[in-house]
């Protein structure tokens, strides 16, 4: 036999089969099987024909890890519920109005008793058409009782056609935006108590950040509600859809000047909400009507 590497050339001495009287082998060679006298390596097609099985191998490994990997949701990533402090989040279905669109709900849901740090929702953009609520807080249906307890809710930069609040206990309670017509009927109500949420322990951090969404839900997913050391919600902008707001006691609420919430509607007609089922320790009402219209 002779094996061709390139230039060279191996010549190997043909083997014969020994003499072995066994009526298999003499069929076998009876049958005359041609076998190749050359083995040529090193040549252009065969260069070629080893990339093609190579690129094979690789395409169908490629194909199978594909197949095989599941496509997770992680914190903050809209169109997805997260029950935190689970940062995987479940994708969400489409909406019923527009089922041919994918969902971009960021829904929070709080684990029943969940302890929280910071929840800190900065820089989102809110807002499809057709929506009631762009920025909401609610219970799971069956769901009675159960309480978004925070130590400071802060609320600043931030912007949307109404806001509709109720439902509320606050310590201290500071509202200063500007809004095109509002009603004030909060009560002052010396049994509420001042929250103080200091302690960390066993809680986390989560951000929500420079992203765009249509809305976005904060649930209370048990009756033992969840406890957040600090609601932070800072340049979030909503152009369609009121902010309605429930389920909240609060140690103190800040919504200063920097918020901005009117429809167009004029100052006659409120666009900002605060029902006599609002109660505080302390109230100052800083609100500014003024003419203005968020789209």
């Amino acid at each position: 036999m002779i094996i061709k590497l390139g230039p060279k050339t191996i010549s190997i001495p043909s083997a014969r089969w020994p003499k072995v009287n066994v009526p298999q082998l003499r069929i076998l060679s009876a049958l005359r099987i041609p076998l190749p006298t050359t083995l040529r390596f090193g040549s252009a097609r065969v260069g070629l024909l080893s990339l093609g099985v190579v690129a094979i191998g690789f395409a169908g490994t490629l194909f199978l890890v594909i197949a095989g990997t599941n496509s997770e949701m992680l914190w903050p990533e809209a169109g997805a519920e997260y029950a935190l402090p689970n940062i995987v989040g479940n994708p969400l279905p489409p909406d019923p109005e527009t089922p041919a669109l994918i969902n971009q709900t960021l829904r929070i849901n709080l684990a029943d008793g969940v302890r929280l740090d910071k929840l800190h929702l900065k820089n989102l953009d809110l807002g499809k058409s057709g929506l009631t609520n762009s920025f909401e807080i609610t219970r799971t249906t069956g769901v009675t009782g159960a309480w978004v307890n925070v130590g400071l809710f802060t609320i600043t930069n931030s912007s949307a056609p109404t806001l509709d609040w109720a439902n509320m206990e606050v310590g201290t309670l500071n509202l200063g935006a500007y809004v095109d017509g509002h009603t004030n009927s909060s009560v002052i109500n010396s049994t509420i108590s001042h929250l103080v949420i200091d302690s960390d322990r066993g809680s986390g951090s989560y951000v929500a950040e420079n992203s765009t969404v249509d809305r976005v839900i904060i649930n209370l997913n048990g009756d033992s509600g969840a406890t957040i050391g600090e609601l932070i919600v800072d340049d979030v902008d909503a152009s369609v859809g009121a902010w309605d707001f429930d389920y909240l006691k609060v140690g103190t609420l800040t919504m200063g000047n920097t918020n901005q919430f009117g429809d167009g509607s004029g100052i006659n007609s409120a666009s900002a909400v605060f029902n006599d089922t609002v109660k505080a320790r302390s109230i100052t009402d800083n609100l500014v009507d003024t003419p203005l219209k968020v789209q």
